[in-house]
This record gives structure tokens, C-alpha cells and sequence, in this order.
């Protein structure tokens, strides 16, 4: 994976250690978009996929013709330090935009939350390059 222009990783602490996390990647651009989430030490983690085989990070993908859940999407745990990072082909490192980390709540408790990172990795500043993104729930199962 050469010459891949990665940006600074991103905090997951919003997440509580141990929690289901879910994610979902799409990416449409004419550079490959790349999505990984790193351990604390700055590897790329393993994740299962919806149906269950195991893959590790990063994801990519490019192009205009994008299918829902079809550059990646899975599921893993969350560790302390772990971080998301995002990459691109192009000559630009991709700049990234996120929303504030929210939570849900039912009965007075909170279920989970997440939030939606997007990347722009040219100059036009449209942010259309990745959208990823990524949820965590209080109970699995």
C-alpha cells in the first residue's frame, strides 16, 4: 500500500472500552479512498464482516458507482487507543470533517451513539470523497 497519503488518526475515546462497535464506509472519488481503525500502538485492527469472516483494515474503495454497505462495513470491539484513520491515492492527504459524538438513549439509559466522519481529498472541498460511519452499542445481542 504504497503511497497512500493517510491523514492524522482521529480519537475514538467518545466510545467506551469493550463496547460492539458497527461501521459502515463509502466511498466515491476518482482517487482510492482508504478507512482503518488502529490500535494504540498504530496498527490496523482485524473486524468481522456483517457475515462473520474476520478482516483487518484498511478499507477502500473508489469510483462514482457506490452500493450501500458495499466498500465496507462491519463490526469489532472497542479497546483503549484506538483511533480511525483515513487515507488516499491522490496527491493531497484527505482532510477530514466529523460530527459531534451523540448518544441515544431509552428507559434513562444510554444504548449507545456514533457519529459521521467525511473526507475531501482534493482541493474543491465538496467532502464526497469517504463517508464513514461508525456506532456503538451499550449491550450486544
Amino acid at each position: 500500500m504504497a503511497n497512500i497519503q493517510w491523514s492524522n488518526p482521529q480519537s475514538l475515546e467518545y466510545i467506551p472500552d469493550g463496547k460492539l462497535v458497527t461501521f459502515t464506509a463509502m466511498h466515491q472519488a476518482s482517487y482510492t479512498q482508504y478507512v482503518q481503525v488502529i490500535d494504540s500502538g498504530g496498527n490496523p485492527i482485524s473486524f468481522n464482516l456483517l457475515d462473520g469472516t474476520q478482516e483487518t483494515f484498511p478499507i477502500s474503495g473508489s469510483g462514482v458507482e457506490v452500493g450501500f454497505l458495499q466498500n465496507g462495513a462491519g463490526r469489532f470491539i472497542m479497546a483503549e487507543g484506538m483511533q480511525v484513520q483515513f487515507g488516499s491515492s491522490g496527491p493531497y492527504i484527505p482532510k477530514v470533517s466529523a460530527g459531534d459524538p451523540i448518544e441515544f438513549f431509552g428507559d434513562s439509559k444510554i444504548l449507545g451513539g456514533g457519529t459521521l466522519y467525511a473526507t475531501e481529498d482534493g482541493t474543491d472541498n465538496d467532502y464526497n470523497d469517504t463517508s464513514f460511519v461508525i456506532q456503538w452499542y451499550a449491550l450486544a445481542g
